[in-house]
């Protein structure tokens, strides 16, 4: 055997190491259990899992293992969060997403990978409620600054795929009427649930239909006109519905009132690019992002792709930006800012 077997099998099974490490972080965070141990008030494992409807032992044993990759202290009496354990917990959307959301996703690659009609699953709740919280950092921010070039400020705020609701929350916070659209039912109930815990919901209402059918019902609004905001939702369509369709809701937005704007915000699909595979949040993010949405229903494009796009739904682009540099500097996620030509 050859002397560095156990340094090479160590370095071999790491990814196995992650896989574990992503699972079990994400269900101390949706359990509660994480929450629960940054709080001030220390509590013995009995107790923590008799407030957390867990299993003592069980419960042991996951303290054990945490405690062994450094996100929890003292597993044997008064556990509590270190401070890498608060750093996850500071990130929870993107485990929100990429695990609670897309968990069981790789499970089903022998069914999908030798047939192109067949797509993966995901739990679409999860997904939304993710993508929403990731997007407090990114997405939100750039689309605040997309309305911020609008002339006059929009009669109403319309989220075509507003998964929990929190995006459109946010984008309303200073007094704007808004409209959030998902065809998840689990979404729809998070977002009321959130909009009833903000004391918003005479201010925002959600509707539970595909933003096809949404628009094709839709009422032009008598306050002004409105701003539709797709935020990762066209390449939904676009994979599901085709590209005729996602041209129709683009067009139908833009032609809804006059002066419709429609805020779009995509990912640019540069898989190939090695500016992207080399950076640091290309390779733990995006790689991983772009491969989920080869064999899931959605369907990324690049820049041209989607300017050309706008272009044949009869709008121009008045503004093109991207997400703060702070936050992500790959440039990938890109805000588009439209009207009627």
């Amino acid at each position: 055997m050859q002397l560095d077997f156990e340094q090479r099998l160590i370095s071999a099974i790491q990814p196995i190491r992650g896989f574990f490490l992503a699972q079990c972080v994400e269900f101390a965070m949706t359990s509660g259990l994480l929450d629960r141990l940054s709080r001030s008030s220390p509590a013995a494992t009995g107790e923590l899992a008799e407030e957390l409807g867990l299993h003592p032992e069980r419960l042991t044993g996951l303290l054990r293992y945490l405690a062994g990759e450094g996100i929890v202290t003292d597993s044997e009496g008064t556990p509590a969060i270190t401070a890498k354990g608060r750093e996850f917990l500071a990130f929870r959307p993107w485990y929100e997403l990429l695990i609670g959301g897309y968990g069981a996703t790789l499970r089903e690659l022998p069914e999908v990978m030798a047939d192109r009609g067949r797509f993966a699953s995901r739990d679409g709740t999860m997904v939304g409620l993710g993508s929403c919280g990731m997007s407090r950092h990114d997405a939100v921010p750039l689309v605040k600054r997309m309305i911020a070039c609008l002339p006059e400020p929009p009669g109403a705020l319309v989220d075509l795929g507003c998964g929990d609701g929190t995006f459109l929350l946010d984008l309303c916070e200073g007094g704007s009427p808004g409209v959030g659209v998902d065809p998840t039912p689990g979404s729809i109930d998070n977002a009321r649930r959130a909009a009833a815990e903000r004391g918003m919901t005479e201010q925002v209402a959600f509707v539970h239909a595909t933003a096809e059918d949404y628009m094709a019902e839709a009422e032009p609004t008598r306050a002004g006109a409105p701003c539709f905001v797709t935020a990762f939702s066209l390449q939904e369509i676009l994979e599901q519905r085709g590209r005729d369709a996602t041209v129709e809701v683009v067009r139908t937005a833009l032609a809804h009132a006059p002066g419709a704007h429609l805020a779009i915000v995509e990912v640019d699909h540069r898989p190939l690019d090695p500016a992207v595979t080399r950076h640091g949040l290309g390779n733990a993010y995006y790689n991983p992002y772009y491969f989920l949405h080869q064999i899931t229903e959605q369907r990324l494009e690049t820049r041209d792709f989607w300017e050309q796009l706008v272009e044949e739904a009869g709008g121009d682009v008045i503004a093109c930006m991207t997400t703060a540099p702070e936050v992500d500097s790959t440039g990938l996620e890109l805000g588009f800012l439209v009207r009627a030509r």
